[in-house]
């Protein structure tokens, strides 16, 4: 039990980083997590099944998770920077 409470604290803090880390105005914090996980993950899991399958696939969903919320994360950051421009051309 205590190692599943342990386990859950874990990805969460795992996502409140990834969050922070993509919020930042440099692109390149918020891609070191799912590039670490590349790096160390995906051969680990290539090594094991043989090759992409099944469980290739649902090995990756955490690597996924952590782009998916890079991307959401940038798009809003985006927005932001744009809205700021038009304010800036509108004040010339």
């Amino acid at each position: 039990m205590i190692r599943i409470i342990f386990q859950l604290i874990l990805i969460i803090c795992i996502l409140i980083l990834q969050i922070v880390l993509s919020r930042t105005k440099s692109k390149i914090p918020g891609l070191v997590l799912p590039g670490l996980m590349i790096l160390g993950y995906v051969p680990f899991l290539y090594a094991i099944t043989g090759g992409p399958n099944i469980l290739w696939l649902i090995g990756t969903l955490p690597i996924v998770i952590l782009l998916l919320i890079y991307c959401i994360c940038r798009r809003k950051f985006r927005r932001q920077n744009q809205l700021e421009k038009m304010q800036i051309q509108d004040l010339e």
